[in-house]
């Protein structure tokens, strides 16, 4: 394992190779270990979730406020009234996303004297996370891509050939896409959660590392993907019910799932490269 200058280390292939067979994580333990590191400690959790979600909240403001024809009567969509302001809003969205990320993995991974450190991460470390996310949303993009047109031109011959029964079988296949990709995406983001505390690691490292639990991988996808929709259906039952406050029950969905989804992170990490038990 080597150091930079600026304090982050990089894993050696041989390390992440060793530490990643070791074990083979089980779908229904990495969820239980993600929704402790949640729920074990509420108080803790929402201190460090909670500067995150005020930079969002504040760009969410920038962004309204720099909205015009909001009213619900008028059908037009809105317009910008002040494109900087926008800027600003996207900017400060991003930063709180990052802040959201990098503070849980840190929360769920530093041990020790490091403990310390949880919130105040160093601007290589905002640096090395950006640049990470960059390359998982390239990745991501390719792969959605490739997949989706491929998906697209087999559900066109089907839907001509078979007509109603080719629509439902349409509708399998995407969903099926939608959980490889979403397989995917959690392989190749193993970096996130290295940048975060500190450690350098390229996709391809992260796809190594949680090869020999892909398919533990895989179930973990799925049941996330019963997790957003169970969310979801809540977030629409409660909005219908108190259309008032349906921006702040829309807010606490995406809040819920994006801290879920940190946390299989960190959860995955700590296991696979780290060498941390699930129970």
């Amino acid at each position: 394992m080597g150091v930079s200058p600026t304090g982050i280390t990089r894993y050696s292939s041989r390390q992440i190779k060793s530490e990643s067979y070791e074990s083979v994580s089980k779908p229904i333990d990495i969820l239980g270990r993600s929704f402790r590191l949640i729920f074990a400690e509420p108080g803790r959790t929402l201190k460090v979730i909670a500067p995150g979600v005020a930079l969002v909240a504040v760009a969410t403001a920038f962004l309204f406020g720099s909205l015009a024809n909001m009213s619900d009567n008028d059908l037009t969509p809105p317009e910008p009234v002040s494109w900087p302001l926008v800027v600003v809003a996207i900017i400060v969205g991003l930063l709180g996303a990052m802040v959201f990320a990098i503070f849980w993995h840190r929360h769920a991974l530093l041990e020790g004297d490091q403990r310390e450190d949880v919130m105040r991460p160093t601007s290589a470390i905002y640096g090395a996370y950006f640049k990470c996310a960059l390359i998982v949303g390239f990745v991501f993009f390719v792969v959605a891509l490739l997949g989706s047109i491929a998906t697209g031109f087999v559900v066109a011959i089907l839907a001509a050939a078979t007509g109603p029964v080719g629509a439902v079988i349409s509708i399998i296949l995407f969903l099926v896409l939608a959980i490889v990709l979403s397989w995917v995406l959690l392989r190749i983001s193993l970096i996130l959660p290295a940048a975060a505390t500190g450690h350098i690691m390229t996709y391809s490292e992260s796809w190594e590392a949680t090869r020999a639990s892909s398919r533990d991988i895989f179930w973990t996808a799925v049941l996330l993907g019963v997790i957003n929709v169970v969310l979801e259906q809540l977030a629409q039952g409660l909005i219908l019910a108190v259309p008032n406050l349906a921006i702040f029950f829309a807010v606490l969905q995406g809040l819920l799932q994006s801290l879920i989804y940190v946390s299989v992170l960190s959860t995955l990490y700590g296991h696979l490269v780290q060498g941390r038990p699930l129970t």
